[in-house]
């Protein structure tokens, strides 16, 4: 007689110890692992993706604000505004260099130049009150202006009614009471400088005749002209005056009448 017992055979729904369950168990557990890992990966990718699109609006917004910084030449072109109020005023005729323009205006337009941005009250007076301008002052507005190649020659001279006395001796003009003279007043229009040129054109409008320094009214522009500026020492001065090609367009009612 044997002693070897016959071994059983479970079927998986009968078997021993609940080990299937178990396993189903842990199955499920790291399904459940897996998915919340999923998850996180999910939204951690989200929002990279958010703050990548975010650096990239930010990087395009930047961009389009510093274009348009670099576009924006207003400043530039009130700047030109103020510095050639004083020549503009005379209506200049066309020159070529500093030494072709007329002697008289350069000095009238350098000594008004002084006056306007200066306070006069800062300077002695003579014994009837009357302001003595210093000529190393006219000086530095012109070569503001012009740069320090050329230089003005300091005399007497009439401006309208008006004379500025120069005395030699005492390098100074006698400023009497005055006002601003009448003339165009510069509206520039456009700053226009070529890649690996040392000149900028900057083309001015005149604004029809002022009553004064103070006039505001609205004004129309009456003629362009191009003002040539020349690289100096690393700054740009005035070389040139010049006919421009722009042109006022003409009315129609000009038109007709003509």
């Amino acid at each position: 007689m044997s002693d070897n017992k016959e071994k059983k055979i479970y079927s998986s729904k009968e078997y021993p110890d609940n080990t299937e369950p178990e396993i189903k168990d842990k199955n499920f557990k790291n399904d459940k692992k897996e998915n919340s890992i999923r998850n996180r990966r999910v939204v951690v990718g989200a929002v990279f993706s958010v703050l990548a699109l975010v650096g990239v609006i930010s990087i395009v917004l930047g961009a389009v604000k510093l274009g348009s910084k670099l576009l924006d030449d207003s400043a530039e072109k009130r700047k030109y505004d103020s510095l050639l109020t004083p020549l503009v005023v005379y209506d200049p005729l066309p020159f070529e260099s500093p030494e072709e323009a007329d002697e008289n205006i350069l000095l009238a337009s350098s000594v008004w130049a002084t006056i306007m941005n200066e306070d006069l009250t800062q300077y002695p007076t003579d014994e009837y009150g009357t302001t003595l301008l210093p000529a190393g002052e006219v000086d530095r507005y012109y070569a503001r202006l012009f740069g320090t190649s050329t230089k003005l020659n300091h005399r007497t001279f009439a401006d309208s009614d008006i004379e500025f006395v120069y005395n030699e001796e005492t390098g100074t003009y006698t400023v009497p009471p005055t006002t601003y003279p009448q003339g165009y007043t510069p509206q520039t229009v456009k700053i226009k400088k070529s890649f690996g040129s040392k000149e900028k054109t900057v083309t001015v409008g005149y604004l029809s005749f002022a009553t004064g320094f103070n006039d505001t009214r609205d004004r129309s522009i009456v003629k362009y002209v191009d003002y040539i500026f020349t690289k100096q020492d690393g700054n740009y001065y005035l070389s040139a005056v010049r006919e421009s090609d722009m042109k006022v367009a003409q009315s129609s009612s000009s038109s007709t009448a003509q």
